[in-house]
């Protein structure tokens, strides 16, 4: 009797095995938390990513630049150099502002190598100004300015030293892709070499000082208002009828306050007052504040320099 127990237990169990064999596995199944952010493996066509950058556009119509800090979009086929190509290609923010480039300007494409970053324009970049109706030292000065806001713009990382422009030929195709100086009104067609970044046009507290003492020097009011600062944030429309005339100068690169908001610099200044006395003033301190990516130079300090002189 036990023996026939044990024969059909023995039957159930391999029974039992047997069916849990036939059955497949359950699949396991992984799902998403509640209130989980759900990460696609192929990203959408219209995701974006953001990064902060620093442009530079020309300050206002002088002969250096001034810096503009931007949320930049980036499209995920798009690289980093052509979404700031493109900011540039936008325009500046700042009111009055001239574009940097012809209307139609387009980039095309991007490729680093070796430090250098080759940027591909359409044929537009050659294009005339739509309100370049201006002396033609003033026309070549822009376009200087524009590729230097181009080389500053994309050489600001430290990852490229370099900037190769390039023009796709829609006309001429047998026409060399590299950048001309046609673009810069010259009459021959001469290969532009890769473009560094220029420290004559970059904003820095000394150049910004030296432009306006220029301006000081020149008697040239509008331009010293592009430079220049009052305390009460007033404009200096008759700053230069009361002080001497400035003979000569020479500028020193100053300091920076921790915050970027304020630099001092030195300048020697030679000055003649009224009564043709000259006055010399050596190593004399020259406070800037930063204005919209410029510097400008405190006015009502210099004047309170020289009423100190002058006593």
């Amino acid at each position: 009797m036990k023996k026939t127990h044990f024969l059909i237990l023995l039957c159930l169990a391999a029974f039992l095995l047997s069916a849990c064999a036939q059955q497949p596995p359950e699949p396991l199944k992984e799902e998403t938390p509640i209130g989980a952010e759900v990460i696609e493996a192929v990203p959408r066509e219209d995701a974006a990513l953001q990064f902060t950058a620093t442009l530079y556009f020309r300050h206002g119509e002088t002969r250096l630049l001034r810096q503009e800090t931007r949320q930049i979009t980036m499209l995920p086929n798009e690289s980093r150099e052509r979404a700031l190509i493109s900011a540039l290609l936008e325009g500046s923010r700042v009111a009055g502002s001239r574009p940097l480039f012809p209307e139609k300007t387009e980039v095309l494409s991007t490729q680093g190598q070796d430090g250098v970053i080759y940027v591909t324009f359409n044929e537009a970049l050659y294009d005339r100004y739509a309100d370049e109706d201006i002396a033609l030292e003033d026309s070549i000065l822009r376009r200087q300015l524009a590729m230097a806001a181009l080389t500053a713009t994309l050489t600001e990382s430290g990852e490229y030293r370099a900037v190769q422009v390039l023009v796709r030929a829609e006309e001429n195709v047998g026409r060399s892709m590299r950048l001309t100086d046609r673009f810069f009104w010259a009459e021959d067609e001469r290969i532009v070499e890769p473009l560094t970044r220029r420290p004559d046009s970059l904003p820095t507290p000394a150049a910004y000082a030296r432009e306006m003492l220029q301006a000081w020097q020149n008697r040239d009011q509008e331009t010293l208002t592009a430079f220049a600062a009052y305390s009460d944030g007033s404009r200096p429309q008759d700053w230069l009828a009361g002080m001497p005339a400035l003979l000569s100068f020479a500028v020193y690169d100053g300091t920076v306050s921790p915050d970027d908001a304020r630099a001092v610099v030195c300048a020697d200044l030679i000055l003649r007052d009224s009564d043709g006395m000259e006055m010399h003033m050596d190593a004399c301190p020259m406070v800037l504040v930063r204005e919209g990516g410029a510097w400008k130079v405190m006015l009502t300090q210099l004047q309170a320099i020289m009423g100190e002189n002058n006593e």
